[in-house]
């Protein structure tokens, strides 16, 4: 039963990543339908291009994390044995940040083809996030930090011991 928690994660991403796929493709089947058959004398290039934008946002999402889920293995030369079964699905990080994406772009879309136009403004929402979190952790922090004092010169060195003789300083 060697490498069993792994084959159990080739099983577990293949299904999660398949489900995932006909949720995407039934969520935009429910705009193109609603939005763009059923609405077509409402429908305008602005309409368009939010459904170019959000289509642009399932393919970069879902792509990064169907290769995440990919299974490793070993090159037939060697015997193609599973090395990986991909990265749990559940961890935090950019796996996460992606779900989250996927949720809110699917939340936008389905509303604002259903409900109102003004949901496209949600957009906003994740790189106002994306800025903070870089203004809090990087941004601020570099250029806050103060400055390193230059290097200590011999006649700088010789100086400071001067100065703490004079001062009876020991160490």
């Amino acid at each position: 039963m060697a490498n069993e928690a792994n084959k159990k994660r080739v099983i577990t991403n293949a299904a999660l990543m398949s489900k995932w796929r006909m949720i995407i493709l039934g969520a935009n089947a429910l705009y193109v339908l609603f939005r763009m058959v059923y609405l077509w004398d409402s429908f305008s290039h602005w309409h368009m291009c939010g459904f170019a934008l959000t289509s642009i946002i399932y393919l970069a999402t879902y792509s990064l994390l169907h290769k995440a889920a990919a299974p490793v293995y070993a090159p037939l030369a060697q015997g193609g044995a599973l090395i990986s079964g991909g990265e749990d699905m559940r961890q935090e990080g950019v796996i996460e940040y992606s779900w989250d994406m996927l949720w809110t772009t699917m939340f936008i879309q389905l509303t604002s083809g259903f409900i109102s136009d003004l949901f496209w403004l949600l957009f906003i929402v994740p790189p106002s996030i994306g800025f903070y979190f870089l203004w809090i952790k990087v941004i601020y922090p570099w250029i806050s930090k103060p400055d390193e004092p230059p290097p200590e010169t011999e006649e700088m060195r010789k100086r400071r011991e001067k100065e703490e003789k004079r001062r009876g300083v020991r160490h």
